[in-house]
């Protein structure tokens, strides 16, 4: 069951796994490992009890660098504490997901990086609406407006809400884009979010690929509320030349 359970989230990590980010300097009181995209294994497994990293507050996103590719999978969440453009009043992402999180029935988080002037964002709004549909209160999403301007980013929130999708859409600091995306700021880009406040997986883009990787993403996410850890695969043996 295990060797099964192992090589599923292989299959789910098809899409983030091959396009995870560098990681930020590791936050206080937090131990993430993370391997490099070109090492990335296929079969992350629930970490031991003892090899769990602990944090006590997701951190803040002000004590992130501008990296070339922002966060990668494993590392924990930056906080985000923004307007939410739809719904007025502050949103605060760690009251749903990590050490101080208030909402018990709240289990994943999928964090979008969206814009108004940007198709793929828009045509992910569907498949995000049936997620939420199909999960109810165990899954949160939340999207941060990208736009550069204030006019942008509202009229994102309007599509949003024309789109029938319960979700906040943040107008977000530089320092909260610093943080996520680091100086790669393409669009629509995914993180799937645990319980723990861990960076499971990532989707960029919304291609064939991702509308169907994302569900099974998702539900793995609602299977695995614990901090995943990722080993490195053992190196293949060279295979001998013929002759």
């Amino acid at each position: 069951m295990r060797a099964a359970s192992l090589l599923a989230l292989g299959l789910l990590l098809g899409c983030g796994g091959e396009n995870g980010a560098a990681p930020p300097p590791a936050p206080a009181k937090a131990v993430v490992s993370s391997p490099s995209p070109a090492t990335a294994p296929a079969t992350p497994a629930v970490a031991p009890s003892g090899d769990v990293p602990s944090i006590d507050a997701l951190p803040l996103a002000s004590s992130f660098p501008n990296t070339p590719k922002g966060l990668q999978n494993g590392a924990f969440v930056p906080e985000l504490a923004r307007p939410d453009l739809r719904g007025g009043g502050e949103y605060r992402l760690s009251a749903h997901v990590g050490p101080t999180a208030t909402e018990d029935a709240t289990k994943v988080v999928v964090v979008g990086m969206v814009a108004s002037w940007c198709g793929p964002c828009t045509a992910s709004l569907p498949l995000l609406k049936s997620l939420r549909e199909q999960h109810g209160d165990a899954l949160e999403v939340v999207l941060v407006a990208t736009d550069a301007d204030a006019a942008g980013r509202q009229k994102e929130a309007d599509k949003v809400a024309a789109a029938g999708l319960d979700a906040a859409v943040l107008d977000p600091s530089d320092e909260d884009l610093v943080a996520w995306m680091g100086a790669r700021r393409n669009v629509p880009h995914f993180y799937i979010v645990n319980k723990v406040g861990e960076v499971l997986v990532q989707d960029r883009g919304f291609g064939s690929k991702v509308r169907k990787v994302m569900p099974k993403q998702v539900d793995y996410a609602l299977r695995h509320p614990e901090y995943v850890q990722r080993r490195k695969p053992t190196p293949r043996a060279p295979t001998p030349s013929p002759g």
